[in-house]
Protein backbone atom coordinates (compact mmCIF):
# COMPACT_ATOMS: atom_id res chain seq x y z
CA UNK A 1 0.00 0.00 0.00
CA UNK A 2 1.55 3.00 -1.02
CA UNK A 3 1.10 7.08 0.44
CA UNK A 4 1.11 9.82 -1.68
CA UNK A 5 4.19 10.43 -4.12
CA UNK A 6 6.24 13.14 -4.13
CA UNK A 7 5.75 15.73 -6.86
CA UNK A 8 2.72 13.48 -7.94
CA UNK A 9 0.52 16.66 -7.73
CA UNK A 10 0.15 19.33 -6.41
CA UNK A 11 -3.57 19.93 -6.01
CA UNK A 12 -3.48 23.41 -3.94
CA UNK A 13 -1.40 26.31 -3.77
CA UNK A 14 -0.28 28.67 -1.42
CA UNK A 15 -2.96 31.06 0.34
CA UNK A 16 -6.04 29.34 -1.85
CA UNK A 17 -9.25 28.35 0.30
CA UNK A 18 -11.76 26.36 0.07
CA UNK A 19 -15.12 27.34 1.66
CA UNK A 20 -17.40 24.18 2.67
CA UNK A 21 -20.65 25.17 3.81
CA UNK A 22 -19.72 26.96 7.30
CA UNK A 23 -16.06 25.67 7.00
CA UNK A 24 -12.87 26.89 5.10
CA UNK A 25 -10.60 25.04 4.21
CA UNK A 26 -7.53 26.81 4.40
CA UNK A 27 -4.45 25.72 2.86
CA UNK A 28 -1.26 26.52 4.85
CA UNK A 29 1.72 24.44 2.77
CA UNK A 30 2.44 24.55 -0.86
CA UNK A 31 2.44 20.84 -0.73
CA UNK A 32 -0.26 18.76 0.67
CA UNK A 33 0.11 16.01 2.79
CA UNK A 34 -2.41 14.84 6.03
CA UNK A 35 -2.54 17.05 8.28
CA UNK A 36 -1.12 20.26 6.71
CA UNK A 37 -5.04 21.51 6.00
CA UNK A 38 -7.32 23.04 8.11
CA UNK A 39 -11.24 23.76 8.85
CA UNK A 40 -11.90 26.55 10.63
CA UNK A 41 -15.21 28.83 10.85
CA UNK A 42 -15.94 30.90 8.05
CA UNK A 43 -17.43 33.48 9.81
CA UNK A 44 -14.68 35.28 12.82
CA UNK A 45 -12.22 32.80 13.77
CA UNK A 46 -10.33 34.74 16.15
CA UNK A 47 -13.13 35.57 17.83
CA UNK A 48 -14.42 31.67 18.18
CA UNK A 49 -11.27 30.65 19.18
CA UNK A 50 -12.85 30.05 23.38
CA UNK A 51 -15.85 28.47 21.56
CA UNK A 52 -14.02 26.14 19.55
CA UNK A 53 -11.63 24.72 22.42
CA UNK A 54 -14.82 23.84 24.62
CA UNK A 55 -15.95 22.46 21.67
CA UNK A 56 -12.87 20.57 20.98
CA UNK A 57 -12.63 18.91 24.72
CA UNK A 58 -16.34 17.90 24.47
CA UNK A 59 -16.00 15.84 20.69
CA UNK A 60 -12.55 14.74 21.39
CA UNK A 61 -14.20 11.43 23.72
CA UNK A 62 -16.75 10.93 20.53
CA UNK A 63 -13.43 11.06 18.50
CA UNK A 64 -11.72 7.98 19.48
CA UNK A 65 -13.58 5.62 17.61
CA UNK A 66 -12.92 7.07 14.50
CA UNK A 67 -8.80 7.96 15.58
CA UNK A 68 -7.92 4.96 12.80
CA UNK A 69 -8.59 7.28 9.81
CA UNK A 70 -11.29 7.58 7.49
CA UNK A 71 -11.95 5.64 4.38
CA UNK A 72 -13.10 7.17 0.91
CA UNK A 73 -14.96 4.90 -1.48
CA UNK A 74 -16.14 6.35 -5.11
CA UNK A 75 -18.95 4.40 -6.54
CA UNK A 76 -19.03 4.88 -10.42
CA UNK A 77 -20.51 2.92 -13.28
CA UNK A 78 -17.50 1.03 -14.18
CA UNK A 79 -16.01 0.44 -11.08
CA UNK A 80 -15.51 1.06 -7.36
CA UNK A 81 -12.78 2.47 -6.05
CA UNK A 82 -11.60 2.73 -2.41
CA UNK A 83 -8.61 3.69 -0.44
CA UNK A 84 -7.27 5.80 2.53
CA UNK A 85 -8.10 9.25 3.54
CA UNK A 86 -4.60 11.42 2.54
CA UNK A 87 -3.66 9.32 -0.18
CA UNK A 88 -3.23 10.88 -3.72
CA UNK A 89 -5.03 7.96 -5.35
CA UNK A 90 -7.67 4.77 -4.55
CA UNK A 91 -5.66 1.54 -3.01
CA UNK A 92 -8.18 -0.64 -4.42
CA UNK A 93 -10.53 -0.51 -7.51
CA UNK A 94 -13.27 -3.61 -8.27
CA UNK A 95 -15.40 -3.86 -11.56
CA UNK A 96 -19.32 -3.81 -10.65
CA UNK A 97 -19.52 -7.06 -12.05
CA UNK A 98 -21.73 -8.89 -9.18
CA UNK A 99 -23.43 -12.19 -9.72
CA UNK A 100 -25.44 -14.78 -7.33
CA UNK A 101 -25.12 -18.59 -7.42
CA UNK A 102 -26.95 -20.79 -5.52
CA UNK A 103 -24.83 -23.48 -4.08
CA UNK A 104 -26.02 -27.09 -4.75
CA UNK A 105 -24.45 -27.98 -1.75
CA UNK A 106 -25.71 -25.74 1.22
CA UNK A 107 -28.97 -24.61 -1.06
CA UNK A 108 -28.25 -21.12 -0.56
CA UNK A 109 -27.34 -18.36 -2.90
CA UNK A 110 -23.91 -17.28 -2.73
CA UNK A 111 -22.76 -13.77 -4.13
CA UNK A 112 -19.67 -13.43 -6.64
CA UNK A 113 -17.35 -10.47 -6.87
CA UNK A 114 -15.66 -9.90 -10.34
CA UNK A 115 -14.31 -12.00 -12.79
CA UNK A 116 -14.44 -15.23 -10.79
CA UNK A 117 -18.21 -15.01 -11.77
CA UNK A 118 -17.78 -15.83 -16.01
CA UNK A 119 -16.40 -19.48 -14.50
CA UNK A 120 -20.20 -20.74 -13.47
CA UNK A 121 -22.55 -20.86 -16.99
CA UNK A 122 -25.23 -20.64 -14.19
CA UNK A 123 -24.37 -17.34 -11.90
CA UNK A 124 -26.85 -14.44 -12.49
CA UNK A 125 -25.53 -11.47 -13.20
CA UNK A 126 -26.89 -8.60 -10.93
CA UNK A 127 -26.80 -5.14 -12.93
CA UNK A 128 -25.23 -2.59 -10.17
CA UNK A 129 -25.39 0.59 -11.64
CA UNK A 130 -27.59 2.20 -14.12
CA UNK A 131 -27.09 5.70 -15.71
CA UNK A 132 -24.46 6.45 -12.85
CA UNK A 133 -26.75 5.16 -9.81
CA UNK A 134 -26.97 2.35 -7.56
CA UNK A 135 -29.78 0.30 -8.28
CA UNK A 136 -29.29 -2.69 -6.20
CA UNK A 137 -27.96 -1.36 -3.01
CA UNK A 138 -27.12 -5.13 -1.63
CA UNK A 139 -25.01 -5.56 -4.24
CA UNK A 140 -23.47 -2.33 -3.66
CA UNK A 141 -23.10 -3.11 -0.37
CA UNK A 142 -21.07 -6.33 -1.15
CA UNK A 143 -18.76 -4.33 -3.26
CA UNK A 144 -18.01 -1.97 -0.53
CA UNK A 145 -17.32 -4.64 2.00
CA UNK A 146 -15.68 -6.67 -0.54
CA UNK A 147 -13.58 -3.52 -1.01
CA UNK A 148 -12.54 -2.81 3.12
CA UNK A 149 -12.07 -6.31 4.17
CA UNK A 150 -10.49 -8.42 1.21
CA UNK A 151 -8.76 -5.43 -0.93
CA UNK A 152 -7.60 -3.07 1.79
CA UNK A 153 -8.29 -5.53 4.73
CA UNK A 154 -9.52 -3.86 7.01
CA UNK A 155 -12.42 -3.55 9.46
CA UNK A 156 -15.78 -1.45 8.49
CA UNK A 157 -16.62 -0.87 11.89
CA UNK A 158 -13.56 1.01 12.92
CA UNK A 159 -13.58 3.39 10.05
CA UNK A 160 -15.56 6.32 8.93
CA UNK A 161 -16.53 6.05 5.41
CA UNK A 162 -16.89 9.32 3.06
CA UNK A 163 -19.43 8.28 -0.25
CA UNK A 164 -19.53 10.24 -3.00
CA UNK A 165 -22.59 10.37 -4.75
CA UNK A 166 -23.39 11.85 -8.41
CA UNK A 167 -25.31 14.67 -9.40
CA UNK A 168 -28.65 14.57 -9.06
CA UNK A 169 -28.93 11.45 -6.63
CA UNK A 170 -32.24 10.62 -5.57
CA UNK A 171 -33.17 11.54 -2.17
CA UNK A 172 -34.33 7.44 -1.63
CA UNK A 173 -30.37 6.86 -2.78
CA UNK A 174 -28.87 9.13 0.18
CA UNK A 175 -31.11 7.48 2.27
CA UNK A 176 -29.69 3.98 1.36
CA UNK A 177 -26.67 5.06 1.32
CA UNK A 178 -26.48 5.73 5.07
CA UNK A 179 -28.44 2.72 5.28
CA UNK A 180 -25.73 0.38 3.60
CA UNK A 181 -23.01 2.19 5.27
CA UNK A 182 -24.02 2.12 9.43
CA UNK A 183 -26.31 -0.95 8.61
CA UNK A 184 -24.11 -3.07 6.34
CA UNK A 185 -20.83 -2.06 6.42
CA UNK A 186 -21.28 -0.74 10.24
CA UNK A 187 -19.24 2.54 9.88
CA UNK A 188 -19.12 4.53 12.40
CA UNK A 189 -19.28 7.81 10.80
CA UNK A 190 -20.31 8.97 7.47
CA UNK A 191 -20.30 11.75 5.05
CA UNK A 192 -21.98 11.75 1.75
CA UNK A 193 -20.42 14.78 -0.93
CA UNK A 194 -21.12 15.44 -4.63
CA UNK A 195 -18.85 14.22 -7.08
CA UNK A 196 -18.32 17.23 -9.28
CA UNK A 197 -17.57 19.14 -5.99
CA UNK A 198 -14.73 16.57 -4.85
CA UNK A 199 -13.24 16.78 -8.22
CA UNK A 200 -12.77 20.58 -8.15
CA UNK A 201 -11.36 20.04 -4.53
CA UNK A 202 -8.62 17.85 -6.41
CA UNK A 203 -7.73 20.84 -8.60
CA UNK A 204 -7.65 22.97 -5.35
CA UNK A 205 -10.53 25.10 -6.91
CA UNK A 206 -14.07 26.29 -5.53
CA UNK A 207 -15.00 28.07 -8.47
CA UNK A 208 -14.59 25.67 -11.75
CA UNK A 209 -16.66 24.15 -14.31
CA UNK A 210 -16.73 20.69 -14.09
CA UNK A 211 -16.38 18.56 -17.23
CA UNK A 212 -16.83 14.74 -16.28
CA UNK A 213 -16.56 12.39 -18.77
CA UNK A 214 -17.95 9.04 -18.28
CA UNK A 215 -18.69 5.93 -19.09
CA UNK A 216 -22.90 6.40 -19.29
CA UNK A 217 -22.83 9.83 -19.80
CA UNK A 218 -20.67 13.22 -19.88
CA UNK A 219 -21.94 16.19 -17.82
CA UNK A 220 -21.02 19.92 -17.58
CA UNK A 221 -21.08 21.08 -14.09
CA UNK A 222 -20.73 24.55 -12.52
CA UNK A 223 -19.08 24.68 -9.24
CA UNK A 224 -19.81 27.85 -6.76
CA UNK A 225 -18.04 28.79 -3.94
CA UNK A 226 -17.49 25.26 -3.56
CA UNK A 227 -21.48 24.19 -4.16
CA UNK A 228 -23.20 22.46 -7.56
CA UNK A 229 -25.14 24.72 -9.38
CA UNK A 230 -26.76 21.30 -10.46
CA UNK A 231 -29.45 22.74 -12.44
CA UNK A 232 -27.15 24.77 -14.69
CA UNK A 233 -25.56 21.13 -15.47
CA UNK A 234 -25.84 20.34 -19.02
CA UNK A 235 -25.22 16.32 -20.69
CA UNK A 236 -24.11 14.94 -23.24
CA UNK A 237 -24.25 11.06 -24.45
CA UNK A 238 -21.17 11.43 -26.27
CA UNK A 239 -19.13 9.13 -23.28
CA UNK A 240 -16.71 6.23 -22.70
CA UNK A 241 -19.52 3.77 -23.91
CA UNK A 242 -19.73 5.06 -27.43
CA UNK A 243 -16.36 5.82 -27.89
CA UNK A 244 -15.89 1.91 -27.11
CA UNK A 245 -18.67 1.23 -30.10
CA UNK A 246 -17.28 3.21 -32.39
CA UNK A 247 -13.73 1.40 -32.09
CA UNK A 248 -14.89 -2.02 -32.35
CA UNK A 249 -16.65 -0.54 -35.43
CA UNK A 250 -13.23 0.95 -36.64
CA UNK A 251 -11.06 -1.97 -36.27
CA UNK A 252 -13.64 -4.40 -37.49
CA UNK A 253 -13.78 -1.99 -40.89
CA UNK A 254 -10.03 -2.35 -40.72
CA UNK A 255 -10.04 -6.36 -40.72
CA UNK A 256 -9.42 -6.72 -37.15
CA UNK A 257 -12.01 -9.03 -35.30
CA UNK A 258 -11.21 -9.81 -32.05
CA UNK A 259 -11.24 -13.74 -31.72
CA UNK A 260 -14.59 -15.02 -28.74
CA UNK A 261 -14.09 -13.85 -25.79
CA UNK A 262 -11.81 -11.14 -26.58
CA UNK A 263 -14.33 -8.32 -27.18
CA UNK A 264 -13.27 -6.72 -23.67
CA UNK A 265 -9.72 -6.00 -25.00
CA UNK A 266 -11.76 -3.09 -26.80
CA UNK A 267 -11.47 -0.79 -23.48
CA UNK A 268 -7.51 -1.73 -23.25
CA UNK A 269 -7.11 -1.04 -26.97
CA UNK A 270 -8.82 2.25 -26.76
CA UNK A 271 -5.67 3.67 -23.99
CA UNK A 272 -3.97 3.72 -26.74
CA UNK A 273 -5.72 6.21 -28.96
CA UNK A 274 -5.08 10.45 -28.70
CA UNK A 275 -7.20 13.60 -29.86
CA UNK A 276 -5.47 15.43 -32.58
CA UNK A 277 -4.94 18.57 -32.72
CA UNK A 278 -6.13 19.05 -36.11
CA UNK A 279 -8.09 16.02 -37.39
CA UNK A 280 -7.67 16.78 -40.81
CA UNK A 281 -4.12 17.64 -41.07
CA UNK A 282 -3.57 14.51 -39.21
CA UNK A 283 -5.20 12.01 -41.80
CA UNK A 284 -2.70 13.63 -43.80
CA UNK A 285 -0.05 12.47 -42.06
CA UNK A 286 2.09 9.16 -43.42
CA UNK A 287 1.08 6.01 -41.74
CA UNK A 288 3.91 5.22 -39.72
CA UNK A 289 3.53 8.71 -37.72
CA UNK A 290 0.51 7.29 -35.66
CA UNK A 291 0.69 3.07 -36.46
CA UNK A 292 1.15 1.33 -33.20
CA UNK A 293 1.76 -2.68 -32.36
CA UNK A 294 -0.61 -3.77 -29.33
CA UNK A 295 -0.08 -7.09 -27.80
CA UNK A 296 -3.28 -9.18 -27.14
CA UNK A 297 -3.17 -11.62 -24.23
CA UNK A 298 -3.69 -14.21 -27.00
CA UNK A 299 -0.79 -13.92 -28.43
CA UNK A 300 -1.74 -11.67 -31.55
CA UNK A 301 -0.17 -8.60 -32.48
CA UNK A 302 -2.64 -5.69 -33.67
CA UNK A 303 -1.23 -2.78 -35.43
CA UNK A 304 -3.68 0.54 -34.57
CA UNK A 305 -3.01 2.92 -37.29
CA UNK A 306 -5.74 5.97 -38.31
CA UNK A 307 -8.33 4.41 -35.69
CA UNK A 308 -6.18 5.92 -32.84
CA UNK A 309 -7.45 9.54 -33.71
CA UNK A 310 -10.22 8.57 -35.01
CA UNK A 311 -11.80 6.92 -32.09
CA UNK A 312 -11.57 10.36 -30.17
CA UNK A 313 -13.19 12.35 -32.72
CA UNK A 314 -16.20 11.85 -32.18
CA UNK A 315 -15.92 13.53 -28.79
CA UNK A 316 -16.07 16.74 -31.09
CA UNK A 317 -17.53 15.79 -34.30
CA UNK A 318 -20.20 13.46 -33.51
CA UNK A 319 -21.99 11.48 -36.76
CA UNK A 320 -25.79 13.39 -37.21
CA UNK A 321 -26.67 10.29 -37.66
CA UNK A 322 -26.40 9.20 -34.18
CA UNK A 323 -29.11 11.84 -32.88
CA UNK A 324 -29.68 15.11 -31.00
CA UNK A 325 -28.25 13.46 -27.88
CA UNK A 326 -24.65 13.16 -28.90
CA UNK A 327 -23.92 16.87 -28.96
CA UNK A 328 -20.29 17.48 -29.11
CA UNK A 329 -18.15 18.17 -25.79
CA UNK A 330 -17.07 21.83 -27.11
CA UNK A 331 -20.92 22.67 -27.36
CA UNK A 332 -22.10 21.00 -24.13
CA UNK A 333 -19.56 23.08 -22.25
CA UNK A 334 -20.33 26.44 -24.56
CA UNK A 335 -24.30 25.92 -23.99
CA UNK A 336 -23.05 25.47 -20.27
CA UNK A 337 -21.38 29.13 -19.99
CA UNK A 338 -24.16 30.55 -22.19
CA UNK A 339 -26.33 29.80 -19.45
CA UNK A 340 -24.62 30.95 -16.80
CA UNK A 341 -25.22 34.92 -15.20
CA UNK A 342 -22.90 36.89 -17.11
CA UNK A 343 -20.62 37.80 -13.96
CA UNK A 344 -19.41 34.29 -13.20
CA UNK A 345 -18.87 33.07 -16.98
CA UNK A 346 -15.16 34.49 -16.78
CA UNK A 347 -14.74 32.47 -14.07
CA UNK A 348 -15.80 29.29 -15.01
CA UNK A 349 -14.37 29.47 -18.58
CA UNK A 350 -11.30 30.07 -17.18
CA UNK A 351 -11.49 26.77 -14.77
CA UNK A 352 -12.65 24.01 -16.87
CA UNK A 353 -11.59 20.80 -15.44
CA UNK A 354 -11.24 17.76 -17.04
CA UNK A 355 -12.09 14.49 -14.98
CA UNK A 356 -13.43 10.78 -15.44
CA UNK A 357 -12.40 7.69 -17.57
CA UNK A 358 -12.82 9.47 -21.00
CA UNK A 359 -11.15 12.27 -20.49
CA UNK A 360 -7.41 10.37 -20.46
CA UNK A 361 -6.88 10.91 -24.07
CA UNK A 362 -3.60 12.69 -24.79
CA UNK A 363 -4.10 15.71 -26.35
CA UNK A 364 -8.06 16.24 -24.83
CA UNK A 365 -7.44 19.36 -23.03
CA UNK A 366 -5.72 21.04 -26.15
CA UNK A 367 -8.15 20.52 -28.32
CA UNK A 368 -10.59 20.85 -26.13
CA UNK A 369 -9.15 24.69 -25.35
CA UNK A 370 -9.01 25.54 -29.08
CA UNK A 371 -12.71 24.46 -30.16
CA UNK A 372 -13.65 26.57 -27.23
CA UNK A 373 -11.83 29.51 -28.19
CA UNK A 374 -12.94 29.13 -31.90
CA UNK A 375 -16.78 29.17 -30.76
CA UNK A 376 -17.26 31.28 -27.33
CA UNK A 377 -17.04 35.42 -27.51
CA UNK A 378 -13.80 36.87 -28.48
CA UNK A 379 -11.68 38.06 -25.55
CA UNK A 380 -12.98 35.46 -22.90
CA UNK A 381 -10.33 33.87 -20.94
CA UNK A 382 -10.17 29.85 -21.53
CA UNK A 383 -7.83 27.77 -19.51
CA UNK A 384 -8.58 23.92 -19.39
CA UNK A 385 -7.18 22.20 -16.61
CA UNK A 386 -6.32 18.65 -16.54
CA UNK A 387 -4.88 16.14 -13.71
CA UNK A 388 -2.75 13.07 -14.32
CA UNK A 389 -5.07 11.41 -11.30
CA UNK A 390 -8.07 13.00 -13.39
CA UNK A 391 -9.33 9.53 -13.88
CA UNK A 392 -9.61 9.62 -9.91
CA UNK A 393 -10.36 13.28 -9.12
CA UNK A 394 -13.77 12.91 -7.24
CA UNK A 395 -12.27 10.00 -5.70
CA UNK A 396 -8.87 12.42 -4.51
CA UNK A 397 -10.83 15.40 -3.33
CA UNK A 398 -12.37 12.83 -1.13
CA UNK A 399 -9.45 11.43 0.11
CA UNK A 400 -8.67 15.78 0.60
CA UNK A 401 -12.02 16.28 2.41
CA UNK A 402 -11.90 13.53 4.48
CA UNK A 403 -8.11 13.63 6.15
CA UNK A 404 -8.90 17.25 7.31
CA UNK A 405 -8.28 17.50 11.28
CA UNK A 406 -11.13 19.71 11.85
CA UNK A 407 -13.38 18.13 9.52
CA UNK A 408 -13.67 15.24 11.56
CA UNK A 409 -16.88 17.13 13.45
CA UNK A 410 -18.96 17.00 10.38
CA UNK A 411 -19.00 13.15 10.25
CA UNK A 412 -22.28 11.55 10.69
CA UNK A 413 -22.05 9.45 13.98
CA UNK A 414 -23.46 5.71 14.32
CA UNK A 415 -25.36 7.34 17.52
CA UNK A 416 -26.58 10.02 15.66
CA UNK A 417 -27.71 8.05 12.80
CA UNK A 418 -29.56 5.18 15.18
CA UNK A 419 -31.46 8.31 16.57
CA UNK A 420 -32.36 10.06 13.99
CA UNK A 421 -32.66 7.14 11.13
CA UNK A 422 -31.16 7.53 7.77
CA UNK A 423 -32.54 11.22 6.83
CA UNK A 424 -30.08 12.54 9.13
CA UNK A 425 -27.82 12.44 5.41
CA UNK A 426 -29.82 15.66 4.30
CA UNK A 427 -29.41 17.56 7.26
CA UNK A 428 -25.06 17.14 7.88
CA UNK A 429 -24.16 16.50 4.50
CA UNK A 430 -24.21 19.61 2.12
Amino acid sequence: MEGPQEGAMEPFQVGDSLQIGRYFLEVMLHEYQQGELELVPASNSSSSTDSSSSTDSSSRSSNHELNLGPMVIDMGTRSFRAGFSGHYSPCAEVGTLVSRRMSSEEGRASTIIGKKALLYSDAETIEVMHDGFVINWEAAGSLCKYLLEHKLQVNPNEHALLLTEPLFSPIAGREKMAEMAFEMLGTPGLFVASQPVLSAYAYGKINALVLDMGHEATRVVPVLEGKSMARSSKLTDIAGRCLTWYLSTLLNDAGHVLSDGMSHMVEIIKRACYVAADFQSECLLPPSSHTVDISLPDGMKLTLGKERFQCPEVLFNPPSSWGESFVSIQETVRKCLMHLPKDIIPTMSANILLCGGSSLFKGIDQRLCHELLDHLPPGLMVQVGSLDLKRHAAWTGGSILASLHNFQSCWIRRDEYHESGSCIVHQKCF
